[in-house]
């Protein structure tokens, strides 16, 4: 399931909000609106996509739009976003290179909790 808010151009991404910040996920899209990128930040999701940007890679070449959705746990909802994204399409969006683990949670605390 996608972030459910509306795209907002790259040339408009917030300032810097020092203690402010927005932690949470975010995706990245190309000039169709097509996500190419999903990320997170535990600090300021504006900041990190700025980060992104500055590196010639695949996202400062083809990104256009960005979204973004506050989380509490943002690693985990990253990992799950993206696991929504690979079953829904096969594939991991075009510009992560990494597959987050996503884990049993009731698995895992019934390991250790023998």
């Amino acid at each position: 399931m996608p972030i459910f808010a509306k795209w907002r151009k790259l040339a408009n991404l917030p300032k810097s909000r020092g203690r402010d910040a927005l932690p949470g996920i975010y995706e990245i899209a190309n000039i169709d609106k097509k996500i190419i990128y999903i990320g997170q930040s535990a600090k300021d999701v504006p900041n990190r996509i700025r980060q992104h940007l500055q590196k010639e890679n695949c996202i400062s070449l083809i990104a256009h739009y960005w979204r973004y959705e506050f989380s509490r746990i943002p690693t985990a909802d990253e990992a799950h976003h993206i696991d929504l994204f690979l079953k829904n399409n096969g594939a991991i969006p075009r510009c992560n290179t990494v597959t987050p683990i996503v884990r049993n949670i009731l698995k895992r605390y019934s390991e250790r909790s023998q």
